[in-house]
């Protein structure tokens, strides 16, 4: 499928891969995803060695328990075990058995069809940070509890911020535990700046005000505004969406407009570049002019803070120096396509207030490795609390981290040591091999779905590492793509209802009893939305999803699965 002046066209030509890109992820999947000990001594010991030679195995998850050694013995110790020992153990210098266990058969993200979910295997140099933080075991809530780590994180932040386009010395930033509550710190800024009685009072004697999100949004969106107290049916505003899933901007000037003429404060409007099964990317730019005008419109002084969630696509940022018309790497032409036209979206990030990077995603960093950045360093003292609170810390000494402005009491530091150690190794070169290597498997996934005839691939252009799909009954239906248009112009009538529900069920239970064979993906309620009524209202419609973020997939894993379908379905 190529980019050919807007259009999307489907060409096996335009996605493969050159001798010259190959040789290079091979290289970077050396260096920093083989577990080698020669590269990180951390693998050498014998439980690490142990670990990595069972996942190695590359088994499916069904199998895996019956071939661990003693796997029934110690799944059954590990689930029936309630006390601790009464004696010390002394140590014999062996690994740990339940330890090694429980290792080798955590989620296996290693796994060359491990496509799950915006999950992947750490890398290895990340793995080796975190574990020099885990040792120093800083708490970077205060500076006489971090030391140096202190100095650490705002050396990755600033990394961060000029990745970005943010003024290096004028942002800021916070490790914390997951994008949640990189997003949870968005929506507080905004809220403090725009309702500081708020801080005091809680929201419901705050001033008229609307949050406004996506309806495409994470679902952390909403599970955050139930944490601050915010009444979720009355106070929050959900637009709509395009069907790429990207906001509607339109709707987002009608909500605002409509918000300011009623003397309704808007604190925050969280927007999400790179959403979870699809990859929507959300303009910020004409977000941040659209805000800005109407608040002069209107004489507000106080503007609404913009958060982006771009926990998953905040790797894109590594592109933005890349030069596309000489494209050194030699990624594939329908790859570099949807690479250009996402780092157009990207280039507008720098218009947020603040925006969420979780290097636990597409960073190949340990849990938990997550930096909520912040544009102006100032908005920070909307967050401080009393400083009577502090009475137990050194009061001149206070001031020099951020902890009268956070959220944790403690703050562990192995995510920035993790996140450090990926920067450090992997460069801005090794991401964008790695990453153009994920998107290329996804465009060739893309690829060789629609070429089975039953198969609807989910808002192609959406050029990221997700690809949801719908697969439908051969026998019943022609064309996969007819069907699909008339699903998603919705219908107030029953005949219309039973058609989308038999279809939703023929590919449940089709994905319940396939197995899991080339690779393994994931059923989504939520693929992608119908058309709107004139009431405003949608469907979910419903699908299969992979997400190619693993640097492990290989063409063969996908082939596998394609040819399952096909022998089993789609040749019927």
């Amino acid at each position: 499928m190529a980019i050919k002046k807007g259009v999307f066209v489907w060409d096996a030509a335009a996605n493969s891969v050159s001798h010259e890109f190959e040789k290079r992820i091979e290289k970077v999947k050396a260096y920093f995803f083989s577990r080698n000990p020669e590269y990180w001594p951390v693998f050498a010991t014998d439980t690490f060695k142990d670990i990595v030679a069972f996942r190695n195995l590359n088994l499916v998850p069904d199998k895996r328990l019956e071939s661990y050694p003693n796997g029934d013995k110690l799944y059954q110790q590990i689930k029936s075990e309630s006390s601790v020992p009464e004696s010390l153990c002394v140590p014999q210098g062996r690994p740990d058995e339940m330890l090694s266990f429980t290792g080798a058969l955590s989620k296996d993200w290693e796994n060359r069809s491990s496509v799950e979910n915006v999950i992947t295997m750490p890398c290895d140099p990340a793995i080796y940070g975190t574990m020099v933080g885990s040792l120093s075991n800083p708490n970077l809530v205060y500076s006489e509890y971090s030391g140096m780590a202190d100095e650490l994180e705002k050396n990755v932040i600033r990394q961060m911020a000029e990745l970005a386009g943010y003024n290096t010395e004028k942002s800021t930033g916070i490790f914390t535990q997951g994008g949640t509550f990189c997003n949870l710190y968005g929506y507080l800024l905004g809220i403090r700046k725009s309702l500081p009685v708020a801080w005091k009072f809680g929201m419901a004697p705050a001033h008229d005000y609307r949050i406004i999100n996506s309806q495409g949004g994470h679902y952390s969106n909403i599970t955050n505004l139930s944490l601050l107290g915010v009444n979720i049916r009355e106070k929050t505003i959900r637009l709509k969406m395009e069907k790429n899933n990207d906001i509607d901007l339109d709707d987002l000037e009608q909500q605002l407009t409509a918000c300011f003429q009623l003397n309704c404060v808007v604190p925050t409007i969280m927007l999400t570049m790179g959403t979870t099964d699809t990859f929507g990317v959300d303009p910020v730019k004409p977000v941040y002019e659209l805000r800005n005008r109407l608040c002069d419109r209107f004489g507000l002084a106080t503007k609404p803070h913009i958060h982006v969630d771009s926990a998953i696509g905040w790797s894109m940022l590594f592109f933005l120096g890349y030069d596309f018309e000489k494209n050194p790497l030699q990624i594939n032409e329908q790859t570099l396509a949807g690479i250009r036209h996402n780092t157009d979206r990207f280039k507008e990030l720098k218009y947020a207030d603040s925006f969420t990077v979780d290097f636990q995603k597409w960073g190949y960093v340990p849990y938990t490795s997550s930096l909520v950045m912040i544009k102006n360093s100032d908005d920070l003292k909307v967050l401080e609390n009393d400083p009577e609170n502090y009475s137990y810390f050194e009061k001149d000494l206070q001031g020099q981290t951020h902890m009268q402005s956070t959220i944790e009491c403690s703050r562990g530091a192995a995510g920035v040591f993790g996140a450090y150690a990926a920067l450090r190794y992997m460069g801005v070169e090794g991401y964008r091999i790695t990453i153009a290597h994920c998107l290329q498997n996804a465009n060739y996934f893309r690829l060789r779905l629609n070429e089975l005839g039953c198969v609807k691939v989910l808002v192609p252009e959406n050029q990221g590492p997700s690809v949801s799909f719908r697969i439908y009954n051969p026998d019943a239906i022609n064309d996969p793509h007819t069907e699909f248009n008339q699903e998603f112009a919705i219908q107030d009538n029953d005949s219309y209802r039973k058609r989308l529900e038999t279809n939703n069920g023929w590919h449940r239970n089709l994905f319940k009893k396939r197995g899991k064979i080339g690779l393994f993906t994931n059923w989504i309620e939520f693929a992608v939305h119908t058309a709107y009524d004139e009431k405003g209202q949608f469907y979910h419609i419903p699908g299969e999803k992979a997400v190619f973020m693993n640097p492990r997939v290989t063409r063969k894993e996908i082939d596998l699965f394609i040819d399952n379908i096909f022998r089993n379905v789609c040749s019927e």
